[in-house]
């Protein structure tokens, strides 16, 4: 019983929270509409007290990667909409977000994340998709922001690392800028919020792959460098959780 209660008054106290920092947000971006630093700012405050409200710790590694003053392209594993506290407790300044359209309708957090320029791509339509890319590398050159990308397009909820989108990819090697990789741990069974103390998660961001160079016909390989490394470090991660390092 005391632990039911416990998960409920966690996610309670964690709804509210969000609510009030998008509401929060949705003013913010009124007075000074897609301002590429927007989601930067409220990222910071769900990061504030998030990890106390739900009683887990964040372990941050590599960060120093993602304060590079450059353009690059972000990319992260999907596993949850729990990624979203997991993001904004290191989410970089002058970044957008890439995201599927129907986060639009998300009460509060749909209307603030367009507004805070970020851009909303439709999957199921090429055409759109295709204008949506051209949109990002539009922005990539002008404002000179980072863009994350969540190259797995759709939650693996457990399922390990699914096969990569190339949408993400053709933006970075048209951009000639570098992409770096950013690992969170399996979660999933792992986390529980109905204890006092909910978990552990470790996020780990990896050396920039550059693109300098390359062309679409390097599309291939490329990913797959990109998976690999992707997928080695959160065997990595998930192992020294466990207590059994996979080095």
């Amino acid at each position: 019983m005391i632990a039911k209660i416990r998960y409920w008054l966690r996610m309670l106290t964690a709804t509210i929270y969000s609510i009030t920092i998008f509401c929060y947000g949705l003013l913010l971006c009124l007075i000074r509409p897609f301002h590429p630093n927007s989601m930067h700012k409220i990222c910071r405050i769900i990061s504030w007290r998030s990890q106390e409200i739900l009683g887990i710790a964040i372990e941050h590694r590599g960060m120093e990667h993602l304060q590079t003053e450059n353009s690059a392209v972000i990319m992260s594993n999907h596993q949850n909409n729990f990624d979203v506290v997991l993001g904004a407790s290191c989410y970089p300044p002058r970044t957008i977000l890439i995201a599927k359209r129907s986060l639009f309708w998300v009460p509060f957090f749909g209307q603030f994340f367009w507004l805070s320029g970020n851009i909303f791509i439709n999957r199921k339509n090429k055409v759109s998709a295709k204008a949506s890319m051209e949109k990002v590398t539009e922005k990539v050159h002008k404002q000179k922001v980072k863009i994350w990308i969540l190259p797995e397009g759709t939650r693996s909820k457990g399922r390990g690392l699914l096969p990569f989108k190339k949408g993400g990819f053709i933006t970075a090697i048209n951009c000639q800028i570098p992409i770096i990789p950013v690992v969170w741990s399996s979660y999933k069974g792992k986390i529980d919020f109905s204890k006092p103390f909910s978990g552990k998660v470790i996020i780990s961001a990896l050396k920039p792959i550059s693109t300098r160079g390359l062309s679409l016909n390097d599309l291939g390989p490329l990913m797959d460098k990109v998976h690999l490394a992707m997928k080695n470090e959160l065997a990595h991660i998930d192992g020294e959780l466990q207590g059994k390092s996979t080095l």
